[in-house]
Order: structure tokens, then C-alpha cells, then sequence
């Protein structure tokens, strides 16, 4: 089954800090991260989920 399992070994340099904007989002991995779930979203809704 999937699921997101985001990198945490910088979480908390940014988590809850000053340095917490929205600058500080790595815009390639914020496209890569909604490409993915997009298309997750899709696959859920063409074939369902198998159990």
C-alpha cells in the first residue's frame, strides 16, 4: 500500500522556526511531492484500492 514518508532529517530546521515560510519551500520538491499525489489520487479513483 502506499504512503508519504517525508525525509525528517531536517524537519525541525524548519518546522515551527523562524526560518518556517513559505520562501523556504524547495519549489522542485513541492511539484515533485503534488505530481506524486496527484497521480496517486488518480490511480485510487481508476482501479480502487486492492485489499
Amino acid at each position: 500500500l502506499a504512503g508519504l514518508r517525508p525525509d525528517s532529517q531536517r524537519y525541525f530546521d524548519y518546522h515551527h522556526a523562524a526560518n518556517d515560510t513559505f520562501d523556504a519551500v524547495n519549489k522542485r520538491e513541492l511539484e515533485l511531492g503534488a505530481a506524486t499525489m496527484a497521480s496517486l489520487v488518480y490511480l485510487f479513483d481508476t482501479y480502487g484500492l486492492v485489499k
